[in-house]
Order: structure tokens, then C-alpha cells, then sequence
């Protein structure tokens, strides 16, 4: 998967629980999130080949992995509408 958003450089995210990520393309299908305030990673979002995202990792809620693939998908937008009809 492509990134739509950042043409595979590192960008920084903020999700609504105030978490600031950086989020850096990794040599794979995904992208590293790393926490800077807690100077930590806090795992990673893969692809597939359909644009299927999964999180690896303990430390995001559902709604941050949401948020985030959405910003690296470039759908931000529609996971905000989705996000307000759940």
C-alpha cells in the first residue's frame, strides 16, 4: 500500500485522545508509530495488497488505530464520519 498522505516520509499525527505520533514508513507493508512525549514505540500499522489495515501492538485504543490508518490511507475523513455514527 501506497500512502496517500506523505509520499512514504515520516509525518506526525495527533489522535483525539491528544497522543502526538510520528509515524515512519517502515522497509515492509507498514509504518512504525513512534511516541515521542513517552519516547516510545507503540507498535505498528500493516497492509495487505486490498488496502486491509491491522495494528500490531498494545498501546493504541481502537479509535487511535482507526484515526491513524485513516490518516496514512488518506480516508481520514470518512473514518471521522464513521467514527460519529458508531
Amino acid at each position: 500500500m501506497r500512502s496517500k498522505l506523505f509520499h512514504e516520509k515520516p509525518t506526525n499525527a495527533q489522535t483525539s485522545t491528544g497522543r502526538w505520533l510520528r509515524i515512519l514508513p517502515d522497509t515492509g507493508e507498514g509504518y512504525a508509530l513512534y511516541d515521542a512525549m513517552q519516547e516510545a514505540n507503540v507498535g505498528r500499522i500493516l497492509f495487505d495488497a486490498d488496502d486491509n489495515w491491522i495494528y500490531d501492538g498494545t498501546v493504541l485504543d481502537v479509535y487511535e488505530q482507526e484515526e491513524v490508518a485513516g490518516i496514512i490511507g488518506g480516508h481520514q475523513k470518512e473514518m471521522d464520519q464513521l467514527l460519529k455514527t458508531l
